[in-house]
Parts: structure tokens; sequence; C-alpha cells
């Protein structure tokens, strides 16, 4: 029988092994040069006083990695997960951030951070989509005046729903199978992500399964939706090694929103 649960706690450990192939670094490299290019916060406080560095949160931060990359470019970390167990996966890899047991549509700081990221399109997780908006003007209250909010997402009219990514790890006891993958039934705003996991060894095979229910947007509501949250919104070509405005013929964006000074 297949085991069911909330796969990113049961198997937080093995998370960076099926994540392995995530330019992590390339991504917290392009925040670093899209923050210099749209910041005006300059790493002050709230009260525009000169801080110590600056400050950044990483949304669904997951096991660290983009906290230990930004923190290696200066930043101050701090990260945010509803996941216990990825948080003391956190903890081990970046000793020195400040970490959030949260929803993503719940945390409350005020004016704290110049950079705030949320990749792997997990601004998605934020359901429905009023928890979405949420989300968004938490992000606006969190950030400096001046400040970044860096994140990707994918337009609902081009989700496809096939397979998604399969991914096979071999380790010292067998071999573990990953798979994920996007449903969308073409209306609505229901964005359904299938996991499941394998684990093969010589003893036994098991199974697990999970099931999460995310935001379904196309980008130009997601773009209104920031614009009324109070950010000026730019859109980028999903592109990490690039900096270049997102042309409409594609259905993925980093998008970079900014608190206005």
């Amino acid at each position: 029988m297949p085991a069911t649960g909330n796969l990113y706690a049961d198997l937080s450990g093995y998370y960076d092994q099926f994540c392995a192939e995530v330019d992590y670094a390339g991504q917290c490299d392009f925040a670093l040069r899209a923050f210099e290019c749209f910041a005006s916060s300059g790493g002050r406080d709230s009260l525009g006083r000169d801080s110590f560095g600056r400050e950044y949160l990483d949304l669904a931060c997951g096991t660290g990695q983009h906290l230990l990359h930004m923190q290696g470019l200066g930043f101050v970390p701090s990260g945010l997960d509803n996941s216990a167990q990825m948080l003391e996966q956190a903890a081990a890899r970046c000793p020195g951030a400040q970490l959030l047991l949260c929803d993503l549509a719940a945390f409350e700081q005020v004016a704290a951070f110049d950079l705030i990221t949320c990749f792997l399109y997990s601004i998605h997780y934020s359901y429905p989509t009023t928890a979405l908006a949420q989300t968004l003007s938490c992000a606006w209250q969190a950030l400096k005046p001046g400040g970044v909010f860096i994140f990707n997402a994918v337009d609902a009219r081009g989700i496809r729903n096939d397979n998604g990514i399969m991914t096979r790890v071999a380790d010292g006891a067998g071999v573990l199978s990953f798979q994920s993958g996007w449903y969308y039934r073409g209306e609505g705003d229901v964005l359904d992500l299938r996991l499941s996991i394998t684990r093969e060894s010589a003893a036994d095979t098991r199974h697990w399964r999970d099931h999460h229910t995310m935001t379904a947007v196309t980008l130009p509501t997601l773009e209104k939706m920031l614009e009324e949250a109070g950010f000026d919104v730019t859109l980028l070509e999903h592109d990490y090694s690039v900096m270049s405005p997102w042309g409409g013929q594609n259905f993925n964006a980093i998008v970079v929103a900014v608190r206005p000074l």
C-alpha cells in the first residue's frame, strides 16, 4: 500500500537529493543582480538608519539552500517555511539564519527586509487566490520602502498536464524515484501538484503519494494583484543567466516587485 501524508516532512532528509539539479547559486546570483538594479532601500532600517547588512527573507525556504548562498553574497538571512522538518534542515545548513515556522499568508513583519524571494514556483502554494493576495500584502508590508520581492511564476494558460519531472537518486540502501507534476482543469484557480516517491531496496519497495492544492493564476492577473498590493511590477524572462523583459511569448516569468519609497 502506498503511504500518504506530507512527503516534504516525511522525506525532508532526501529533499536536497531530489533537487540536486536545481541551480540555487545561479538563482541567488540573479537575485543579487536584480536587487542591485531595482532596490533603493540602501540596506537601511525602517527609520532610515544604516544597518549592519542587507536583510533577506526567503519564503518557503525549505532546507535553506538559498539562505546559505545569499549569506555568502552579503545578506543577513531569514527563512520561512510551514514544515518544521524542513526548517531543521535549514538550521543545520545555515546556523546564522533566523527561521520562522509559518504559512506564506501569515507572516507579520513590518519594514524589516531589503529583499524577499520565493523561488521554485512556491508562491503558488498560497491557495486560494485570497490567500495569494494576502501573501503579496504580507510581502509588501515586510519590505522596507525601496525593497524588492523576487519570485517566479507560471501562467495558468500554459500549464501542461503531463507526467512532470522524474528524478532518480541512488543512495547506500537503494534507489529513490521522485516524480512531481501539475494538473490544471483549464478553469478556476485550482492547480493540483501531485507527488510520488518510490524507494527500492534489496529488502523491499516502498511507495509514498501526496497531493497539494496550489493556486492557478494568469500572469496579467498576478501583475494586477501585485499592483493592488502597492508594488511597482516588472516581469522578466524566466532565465536566470540574463535579465531581459518578459516578451509574453512563453508562460513562465520572473517577477520583480518593488515597494516604492
